[in-house]
């Protein structure tokens, strides 16, 4: 605002002292070298103008040609002039350099107010555009302003170092915004150039953990080794992604590679059971029926599931009704003790439509444990059997109890007849838990 005032000010006293001049424009004589020349105010003014401009730029061109020629010379004929002006320069980047230290200790650690006063300062000192711009950049960028540094840093377009920059704010930009699927994209760029990056390394691997990309996950984790992801990857993360991943080779009919995954689940977290799940189903695929059977009778001792009873039920789908339930009991005789015993041959009864037994052994399963699951096949039985009245009023009894199903997430509750490695209600990572 000052400076707009005295420019104001100059302007109207110039033009002021031009209009006086025209109004009283008197005559002059000049005299010189014994020649006399009469002529207006005015016009004398111009002419010694004019010669004194040209005699400056003709001074002026002839110092830059002894300071380009002969700088010696130049030095030695305005040796004061020169050196004075020298004192000042290098004054003058001395405090330059003392406002740079100031403002890279006030960005360390980031003093927002300070670092804006002292760049400022900075740049009245040292009239270096890199050098500034670069500073801008890195002020906007710790101001979380990532779409203007990531401009700023845009302006060393042949520098590689800057690119990087360019990226981690454009980064940083779209995770500001949650448009992640951008952010895994210039995450993935950040670290194809700069592969020691682990900040940017782990946060992609959040990324990629919230957005169910497992098979990237695990390429990253055997790319920087499990010691890089230390305080991020625990054993159970090992187990969760390798036990997504088995779940989609499954899906794609891989079952020697969803054993594969399954099985490196299992090593990081014995008796996962989604990954036991998975390998038992994979080994039914793939014919291996005996082997099955005999992992369900050792699980089921220790630790019963009807997930477990529904796939020992898919050995002996072929199979009579009668020998269906008889070896169903024969399974849950290894650990009688269980209340899944009971509910479990009621299951595979109803299954194989021996609507009978299954009445006889779900009414037994009620006695030792009510559950919602119980009730609503009990319900099913008598509706098949024909007794309607009865049906209605298990219904009814149903309904008293907590929905239940194999699994149910820690997070929000939702209930899933498959595990996930996140919740498809709530995205609630590794939230999915088996229900008893």
């Amino acid at each position: 605002m000052l400076t707009i005032i005295w420019f104001l000010l100059v302007t109207f006293s110039l033009a002021a002292s031009f209009v006086w001049l025209l109004d009283h424009n008197g005559n002059v004589l000049i005299t010189w070298l014994g020649y006399q020349v009469q002529t207006d105010i005015l016009t004398a003014i111009l002419l010694a103008a004019f010669f004194s401009l040209t005699i400056f730029a003709i001074s002026y061109l002839l110092a830059r040609l002894l300071a380009i020629r002969f700088p010696a010379l130049l030095r030695l004929l305005f040796k004061r002039s020169y050196t004075k002006s020298l004192e000042k320069l290098v004054l003058k980047h001395r405090h330059g350099f003392n406002a740079m230290t100031d403002l890279l200790l006030a960005l360390e650690i980031s003093d927002k107010k300070s670092t804006n006063e002292l760049h400022k300062k900075f740049e009245k000192l040292i009239k270096h555009a890199p050098l500034n711009d670069f500073f801008l950049g890195k002020i906007l960028f710790e101001n979380r302003q990532f779409s203007k540094s990531a401009e700023i840093f845009e302006k060393f377009s042949s520098n590689p170092h800057a690119k990087i920059l360019v990226l981690r704010s454009k980064f940083e930009h779209s995770l500001q915004e949650q448009n992640e699927t951008s952010a895994i994209a210039y995450a993935k760029q950040i670290i194809s150039v700069q592969k020691d990056n682990l900040e940017v390394a782990k946060q992609l691997f959040a990324l990629y953990k919230k957005h169910g990309l497992w098979q990237d996950a695990k390429n990253l984790i055997r790319e920087y080794g499990n010691e890089k992801f230390r305080d991020e990857l625990q054993k159970r993360d090992l187990a969760v992604i390798n036990a997504a991943l088995a779940i989609e080779s499954y899906q794609q009919k891989k079952f020697l590679l969803a054993i594969k995954h399954a099985n490196l689940s299992l090593k990081a977290e014995n008796n996962f059971f989604p990954a036991l799940e998975i390998r038992l189903k994979s080994w039914l695929k793939l014919g291996l029926g005996f082997k099955v059977s005999w992992e369900i009778k050792s699980l089921w001792k220790n630790n019963p599931h009807l997930i477990l009873a529904e796939i020992f039920d898919l050995i002996n789908r072929k199979s009579s009704a009668k020998a269906r339930v008889k070896m169903m009991r024969g399974l849950a005789e290894t650990n009688s003790k269980s209340v899944l015993s009971k509910l479990a041959i009621g299951i595979v009864a109803f299954r194989a439509g021996d609507y009978q037994t299954a009445k006889e052994f779900l009414i037994v399963s009620l006695l030792q444990q009510k559950t919602y699951r119980a009730y609503k096949l009990l319900a099913a039985t008598e509706k098949a059997l024909g007794n309607a009245e009865e049906a209605k009023k298990n219904l009814i009894k149903r309904d008293m109890f907590e929905c239940d199903d194999h699994y149910r997430c820690s997070s929000c509750g939702h209930l899933s007849s498959k595990w996930s490695a996140k919740c498809s209600s709530c995205d609630t990572y590794d939230s999915i838990e088996w229900s008893r």
